[in-house]
């Protein structure tokens, strides 16, 4: 008796000198060794996901890829499981979890070969949020006023009539008493790296989007902080020793113009789009001219306008 009682505490003893070095292992384990294991729990997971969607169960789909996702970040299923997640809101006409996941996407995982398409993709869903009909965190419902005007109302909202406008599907500057109107409220700010040749249209500090843009070439456009001072749709070019009409052949300025607090400087469309990316103008920034329209129609004046080398 004594002798199997000695047996049962060595083995006993062994088992535990075992877990404890296993333990230890999977703790101190490299990264791929974790990965290894992850994948191993995982797989099943994601093979339910899939079974899932195959049978039309989105909401139980979703749940699972989420489970994957949090609780093995580390296993190859995870950035195919945020892919599928990405997918299933797109088809669900979910924006803001679209861009979530396309968001934790690049943060998980930012080595992906199309991390500049994702980045493109983020942007497109900022801006059919931003012009969607739809009050969210970023907007007011405002209900039109006797005496109201689009131009009053976007100076008290610090927003453009033009936004105003594509936002609520108003045709013309006609607007009535009781009418409802999506009003954003959220401030802009453009970011111009003359280095890169971008510029950055940030929304309430965060990036909205980015735009490839041309620079003056020896280092002619001045660097600082700046604001919009003007708008224009295709006004007449005061160029040096003459006066261009936008019908003109010579014309520069493409179809839009909005003027910042440096003398003489500002940001505008082309004549010659196969110009932008590099350092060429006379020390303007300039854009492709849907772009320049585009980020026209957001910004107010006022905005302010920061360029660095």
């Amino acid at each position: 008796m004594e002798k199997r009682k000695i047996i049962l505490i060595s083995v006993l003893a062994v088992v535990l000198v075992i877990s404890a070095v296993s333990f230890f292992i999977v703790k101190s384990a490299p990264r791929e060794f974790q990965e290894i294991l992850d994948t191993d729990k995982a797989e099943p997971l994601y093979k339910r996901a899939r079974t899932f969607l195959k049978t039309g169960e989105k909401d139980k789909a979703a749940a699972t890829l989420f489970v994957i996702i949090n609780k093995y970040p580390d296993s190859k299923y995870a950035e195919k499981a945020i892919r599928e997640l990405i997918d299933i809101h797109i088809k669900k006409d979910d924006h803001d979890k679209a861009a979530y996941y396309y968001r934790r996407l690049l943060e998980s995982f930012p080595d992906i070969k199309d991390s500049e398409k994702i980045m493109a993709s983020i942007e497109d869903i900022n801006t059919k949020l931003l012009m969607s009909p739809e009050i969210r965190e970023d907007s007011i419902e405002y209900v039109v006023q006797s005496g109201d005007t689009l131009s009053a109302i976007a100076r008290r909202f610090n927003t453009t009539v033009e936004l105003l406008k594509k936002i609520n599907s108003i045709p013309n500057d006609i607007i009535r008493p009781g009418q409802k109107l999506k009003v954003v409220i959220s401030r802009f700010s453009i970011f111009v790296d003359k280095s890169d040749n971008i510029l950055i249209l940030n929304k309430d500090g965060e990036l909205f989007k980015e735009y490839v843009v041309s620079t003056g070439k020896d280092n002619s456009t001045p660097v600082g902080t700046f604001k919009i001072e003007e708008k224009m749709v295709k006004p007449v070019w005061y160029k040096v020793g003459a006066v261009v009409s936008p019908d003109s052949k010579e014309y520069e300025l493409g179809e839009r113009w909005m003027g910042i607090s440096a003398e003489g400087y500002g940001i505008h469309g082309t004549s010659d789009e196969s110009t932008i990316g590099s350092q060429v103008t006379q020390g303007c920034v300039r854009m492709y001219n849907k772009d320049v329209v585009e980020l026209f129609d957001i910004v107010p004046s006022g905005t302010e306008v920061k360029i660095t080398d």
